[in-house]
């Protein structure tokens, strides 16, 4: 924690004038986006390109008056985009791509996603400065963000000084930026039990959105034909899907309230379809070793529960292997990812798997001949064993599926053992979170949290996963579970049937 400035008590005269100053602040906002629309207009844009300016000056305002409300804008607007779903979405594009309804300008490369974050923090900060109660709350995750951020920055200008792509080298390391600020924002602005509900609402019903439109996908453009499809989305809708499946285990278990189990068991249908049209093998597996971790968990805390569920789920999870074992349709992905795990892949499965293993072996030539300092962003990674033509993707002579050891060809063993450590103390740490936060929703958030940063992290090692959505996404929920000690001591809590604590022992158990 870090305080700043000492809050001062106002007289009322302070406190008039500074709603008056903020009150002016506003209305020069609203006049500026008056201006910009009137531009807009001028040049004729379209009716859908005005609306979404409007939509962004309208989260503008709101997180001017609340920052917080920047935080949830930019996770449910983030979480909502998917560039092959709807290519014309524009919160997470640059103003300068021309498929995007909010195009500008081609010189215009910052995005209304970055633009939504500089400006969520600026405003926290100065509000805070000028109302001097500027306090902010670090924990134990920022710092390791940081640290790993630098030597990110510290590859960027090796790979530059290398003769590295300049292009091509901010758009590899740019949403790395957003991992830090949104675990610093979401840290320091969800401040309590209601705000961090709000949050996880708005996760779940961006995600329940993007699975409408998946299921839209397939029945206006595939006409419900999903044979020889190789997906419907980016690969990380899978991963994103699975933070809604943990929740929703979780919630119920865990006995969160009537609202989100009932509200998210009905959008389940739609989220799931999504989830296997999608066709990534790696979010089923994923979502398998979380639902895992939680059945773990449970023999620690309720075996009883445990020993239902637990030989019911294996019995389950068996009969569906046997039945659907040779079966390629969708409703047998999930028995064609086990089958490719244990080494018997089906054709389309085999090919993918090869393509991995003949990028691994070029990575791992790549770390021997730079182990230190890795070969910098915006310069090409060697090509010792050729690689099935992906030339589709324009950057897959530099960004490679593996995206942990990617880490370490990029920016050294230093920057690799960073990720590392940054990895280890969040599992370490939202961890403890599950044991210490209370039963009900606080566990359910923390255990949400943890294991959707794990599932993550565990996907990284096989598919690209650094894009901008997915850092929002982990950065959010580091910055929940950083917070999470602060908001339980928001009030006393009750007492566990297996631990006995209370606010002060979270606070000095987690100092």
């Amino acid at each position: 924690m870090l305080d700043l400035l000492i809050p001062r008590y106002p007289d009322v005269m302070t406190v008039a004038r500074r709603n008056e100053r903020r009150w002016w602040v506003l209305f020069l906002v609203v006049c500026v986006l008056t201006g910009v629309v009137v531009v807009l207009l001028r040049r004729r844009m379209s009716p859908e390109s005005v609306l979404a300016f409007l939509v962004f000056g309208g989260v503008l305002i709101a997180t001017a008056i609340q920052p917080r409300f920047g935080v949830y804008a930019i996770l449910g607007l983030t979480l909502f985009g998917d560039r092959s779903l709807h290519p014309w979405y524009p919160f997470t594009k640059n103003l300068s791509s021309p498929e995007s309804i909010m195009y500008v300008s081609d010189s215009f490369s910052l995005s209304p996603q970055e633009l939504a974050i500089v400006w969520t923090l600026v405003v926290w900060l100065v509000r805070a400065a000028t109302e001097r109660r500027l306090r902010i709350h670090f924990g134990p995750l920022f710092w390791p963000a940081a640290i790993f951020l630098m030597f990110n920055v510290i590859g960027l200008a090796y790979g530059l000084a290398n003769g590295g792509n300049r292009v091509i080298a901010l758009w590899e390391v740019r949403s790395i930026f957003y991992l830090p600020l949104m675990l610093l924002l979401a840290g320091n602005l969800i401040e309590t039990r209601a705000h961090l509900n709000t949050l996880f609402w708005v996760a779940t019903i961006a995600l329940f959105a993007k699975g409408v439109a998946g299921v839209w996908y397939v029945h206006d453009v595939l006409k419900w034909d999903l044979e020889g499809v190789e997906r419907i989305a980016e690969h990380a809708m899978s991963i994103h899907f699975n933070f809604f499946f943990v929740l929703l285990v979780a919630a119920w278990l865990y006995r969160d309230s009537a609202t989100r189990r009932f509200s998210m068991t009905l959008m389940a249908p739609f989220v799931l379809f999504s989830l296997v049209a999608n066709f990534r093998r790696a979010g089923f597996l994923t979502l398998g070793m979380a639902l895992a971790l939680i059945v773990l968990l449970l023999y620690i805390e309720n075996r009883r529960l445990f020993f239902i569920i637990a030989p019911t789920g294996a019995m389950g999870l068996m009969a569906y292997l046997v039945v659907f074992w040779n079966n390629q349709g969708p409703i047998g992905i999930l028995a064609r990812a086990v089958r490719s795990v244990i080494g018997q892949p089906s054709a389309r499965d085999a090919a993918s798997n090869i393509y991995r293993d003949l990028e691994n072996i070029n990575i791992m030539f790549n770390i021997r001949t730079s182990p230190l300092t890795g070969i910098g962003f915006g310069n090409k990674f060697h090509i010792i064993v050729p690689l099935p033509d992906i030339s589709v993707f324009e950057w897959w002579e530099y960004i490679t599926h593996n995206s942990i050891m990617w880490v370490w060809m990029k920016i050294g063993v230093i920057g690799f053992y960073g990720l590392i450590l940054l990895l280890a103390l969040t599992m370490l740490y939202g961890a403890r979170m599950v044991r210490l936060m209370p039963y009900g929703q606080l566990r359910v958030f923390a255990l949400t949290a943890t294991l959707y940063i794990f599932t993550h992290f565990v996907y990284a090692y096989v598919d690209m996963s650094w894009e901008n959505g997915s850092m929002v996404f982990v950065g959010t929920m580091m910055g929940v579970i950083n917070a999470l000690p602060q908001i339980a001591a928001e009030k006393p809590l009750p007492v566990h049937p297996w631990r006995v604590f209370s606010p002060q022992s979270v606070s000095n158990n987690t100092a």
